[in-house]
């Protein structure tokens, strides 16, 4: 492990498993990728973290919380990032953050923080920028997450934007889009609404830096309310999609429903007169006792034709003035 005695502006690329750390004027930052069992036990030897909270480190998924330990603060958070396709997933962000040291474990896939990371170890005038105190980078980092998180917002954004284009239309349906936006909005709720709950903990960090840092707490405070606020947006715009898709979906069933049935009702009246002259009975006009044929050979026929018409006619004016087609 890379020591936490390196001198100003120093850094280390010594690792354990994939733990490196870097420091600056005293101030240390520490960044775990992929935790195990292993590196938590190293991180209690070198700062005798609390073991709860080292096992909430590689628990799959925990709730957002931020803890004062005395000694040190223990943050963990949600952070989502897209996936593909439209899917979101979760990456836990985990921060132990002490007087002169800050502690990040995090998934690699959580790019955000390790470009940052990168970033301060591989130049000189960020990594004095950013390490002025453990507090103001712990503030860095999670400003940097928290605008990570608007990108998503734009791209769902686009999604409901697509939704409204086709939504009112009523030959399509939208429910399979509207689905998706539903659950991606639901996912990024489940995470960000606890972020705002505990959000405001952060400013118990400040106990570690001499500097003021209340301006960085709001404006932390800030973006996250904005994105929880988009957020409830959203799901009040997706709702109202539903309700639409639904209601012209319903729309469109009754009107081929009500056509089939009007088709079905003017239909009764051949349907009955078949069925009597269908039965093996002597019936006027049928083969027994004989076919009327005074009109001609196709006598039996042609009235018959014209008593199906007749009240299918009669039928289909009523209809049309009652107003039902």
């Amino acid at each position: 492990m890379a020591s936490a005695s390196l001198g100003s502006g120093s850094e280390s690329d010594a690792e354990v498993g994939r733990v490196t750390s870097i420091t600056n004027g005293g101030i240390t930052w520490m960044d775990v990728l992929d935790p195990t069992p292993t590196k938590m036990a190293t991180l209690a030897h070198e700062y005798h973290f609390h073991p709860l909270d080292l096992d909430a480190c590689l628990s799959a998924m925990q709730l957002t919380k931020m803890e004062d330990h005395g000694e040190y603060f223990f943050i963990t958070l949600q952070i989502p990032y897209q996936l593909g396709q439209g899917v979101i997933g979760s990456n836990q962000v985990s921060m132990f953050l002490g007087k002169d040291y800050l502690v990040t474990i995090h998934p690699s896939s959580l790019k955000t923080l390790s470009a940052l990371f990168q970033t301060c170890r591989d130049d000189e005038k960020e990594r004095s920028a950013f390490m002025t105190s453990s507090v103001y980078l712990a503030c860095r980092i999670i400003n940097s997450l928290v605008d990570g998180m608007f990108s998503i917002l734009d791209n769902v954004q686009r999604s409901l934007d697509s939704i409204e284009a086709v939504v009112f239309d009523e030959k399509k349906s939208s429910a399979r889009p509207i689905n998706a936006a539903r659950r991606q909005i639901a996912i990024l709720g489940r995470m960000v609404y606890p972020l705002e709950l505990y959000i405001t903990d952060l400013t118990k960090a400040q106990k570690f830096s001499k500097e003021d840092l209340s301006i960085y707490f709001s404006d932390i405070r800030h973006k996250v309310g904005k994105v929880s606020a988009t957020i409830a947006e959203m799901k009040e715009m997706v709702e109202i999609y539903n309700d639409t898709d639904f209601t012209i979906s319903s729309n469109r069933t009754n009107t081929v429903l009500s056509f089939l049935t009007i088709i079905f009702t003017l239909t009764l009246p051949a349907a009955v007169i078949a069925a009597f002259y269908g039965m093996n009975v002597p019936i006027p006009g049928a083969l027994t006792p004989g076919p009327w044929e005074f009109l001609g050979t196709y006598t039996s026929l042609i009235i018959i034709i014209v008593a199906m018409l007749v009240p299918t006619l009669a039928m289909a004016l009523y209809f049309k003035y009652r107003g039902w087609f």
